[in-house]
């Protein structure tokens, strides 16, 4: 029979000593996964909804007298006014949800809006959501159970078929050519129009509920972006490599009963009204605004580019310019004054480095943030971007990197208990009047191996608001400035609370072991996989 997603290439990067012990794994799994046969689905698209529906009634009010080709913008800067909108968006919602996520973690926001995906479908609404193998590896079977509800379909995108142990760690090595491109896509639809899309994920970490403070950002918009949106999930969704949820555990479909889920996720609810994680998003200032019906969208047009969901299973078949990536690069090209990237993986390549040097030689004052070797949560990352480090200065490009304590003031207002900060933005300043905001990180995998998805937005304000919080991540209380020394050295330069300059001469808040690991893993020939 086929693998639980067919007609792909294999390619095992093992010793030939491993391929026995794979090939029976394999056949095992087989014996055990229902034939897929993608072509003997029924396809399914968007449903919009009609006047009356509360999003199409407040879309058509927002919309009213503006042009054609104009959206209605929100910025989501911070964590918890995030979560609110996609809560708020998904109560409000009378027709269709659609999620299309790379993470989707089993953690308290992710059973809360699992909760509030399921009183939508008990109210009528149709439920699809879609998530990545690699990201959200599902194990639990009782995600199949509430599959079974007649409102909701739930997807993996190009999964193997063992869920969890051995056999599923040795399917992947024996898939690595296929389950090496992932789904990297974030985005929320409701009734097909209004979407928020963004670099989040769903996951307490992503909204403040955590003891890593990510400082993200994401984009809420109406208008005619909006079907470009909702067609890339249409083509995701009835991709071959979107697979039902009940063949990955086809011996488990009923045994948790639909009801038993449904009372836990009202408990679930109850218990968050009193928690310090609800009090602190009824305190944001965007459940205000929701509350008292004030929300100021901004204005402007706005293009949506998404990877082709070919990009992870058929390459070949793919042009490179519908390549998310040759789409953001035209648009950087004409770049005239100013260029500020966030960039939570920033491996630029040496193409990267003399692209960002010919913008410099322009006179475009060309920015950079990314993680610290404290900060980031990925290792191996860090170690192909180390290497860039003294070619981004000589060519003129201002460099930052993220410091551990970023954001503990604020994070301290809503919750007790310290956190420490990652960046996990991926959004470009672009002079005064335009912007990006999306899932596509500065690096090999993100532009060569994933797919993508993100948002140009030709705006003034939403400018602004970018650039403003660019500034305020890059403020020596926030960030170290990387500079060279007299002999060509690094230097990281920041303020403490006091206000007093603060030099460290090697990778701040580290270890000299985590420093050996990230030399020792800068030598490996791996940067298009990081």
């Amino acid at each position: 029979m086929p693998s639980i997603a067919p007609g792909f290439t294999r390619h095992a990067r093992l010793s030939l000593i491993m391929v026995p012990v794979l090939l029976v794994l394999a056949v095992t799994s087989c014996q055990t996964t229902p034939e897929y046969h993608p072509e003997e689905r029924t396809a399914s698209y968007t449903l919009v909804g009609n006047p009356g529906t509360r999003v199409r009634d407040s879309a058509d009010r927002q919309l009213q007298d503006k042009a054609d080709d104009l959206n209605g913008l929100y910025l989501l800067q911070e964590g918890l006014a995030a979560f609110k909108a996609r809560t708020a968006l998904i109560d409000f919602a009378d027709v269709s949800l659609d999620l299309q996520y790379y993470i989707f973690a089993n953690d308290t926001s992710g059973r809360i809006i699992l909760a509030k995906l399921l009183a939508a479908a008990d109210r009528g609404v149709r439920v699809r959501l879609l998530v990545d193998d690699m990201g959200t590896p599902v194990q639990a079977p009782w995600v199949a159970t509430l599959a079974l509800h007649p409102n909701i379909s739930i997807r993996i995108f190009n999964p193997v078929a063992s869920r969890s142990g051995l056999s599923r760690q040795f399917q992947q090595a024996w898939y690595f050519n296929r389950v090496n491109h992932r789904m990297h896509n974030k985005l929320l639809s409701a009734d097909g129009l209004a979407i928020i899309t963004g670099g989040r994920n769903i996951g307490d970490a992503y909204f403040s509920n955590d003891a890593t403070f990510f400082q993200d950002v994401d984009i809420f918009a109406f208008g005619p972006v909006v079907k470009s949106a909702t067609a890339s999930f249409d083509d995701y969704w009835n991709h071959p490599a979107a697979v039902p949820i009940h063949l990955l555990f086809p011996d488990s479909r009923g045994s948790v009963a639909l009801d038993e889920l449904r009372q836990n996720a009202n408990e679930l609810l109850a218990d968050v009204e009193s928690s310090q994680f609800n009090r602190a998003l009824a305190n944001t200032d965007l459940a205000r605004r929701l509350q008292s019906k004030t929300l100021e969208l901004e204005w402007g047009r706005a293009r949506l580019y998404a990877d082709p969901p070919d990009k992870t299973t058929r390459r070949d078949a793919v042009n490179r310019e519908d390549y998310l990536v040759n789409k953001l690069m035209k648009v950087l090209r004409t770049t005239r004054e100013r260029l500020h990237i966030s960039s939570a993986y920033f491996i630029p390549g040496e193409e990267g480095v003399a692209f960002l040097d010919s913008l410099v030689q322009r006179g475009v004052e060309v920015s950079v943030l990314t993680n610290a070797l404290s900060t980031t949560d990925v290792a191996v990352v860090h170690s192909g971007y180390s290497q860039y480090r003294k070619p981004l200065i000589e060519a003129g490009v201002k460099l930052w990197e993220l410091r551990l304590q970023a954001g503990r003031k604020q994070h301290l207002q809503w919750f007790a208990g310290e956190s420490n900060a990652s960046l996990h933005a991926k959004s470009f300043v672009i002079d005064d009047d335009r912007a990006i905001i999306g899932s596509v990180n500065l690096d090999g995998r993100s532009l060569l191996q994933n797919t993508e998805i993100g948002m140009y937005v030709e705006s003034r304000a939403i400018n602004d608001q970018l650039e403003s919080t660019f500034q305020a991540w890059t403020h020596p209380n926030y960030a170290w400035q990387l500079s060279l020394d007299k002999d060509e050295d690094l230097l990281w330069n920041a303020e403490n609370d006091q206000g007093q300059a603060v030099v460290e001469h090697h990778d701040p808040e580290s270890t000299g072991w985590q420093r050996f690991k990230i030399w020792l893993l800068s030598l490996l020939p791996i940067e298009q996989q990081i």
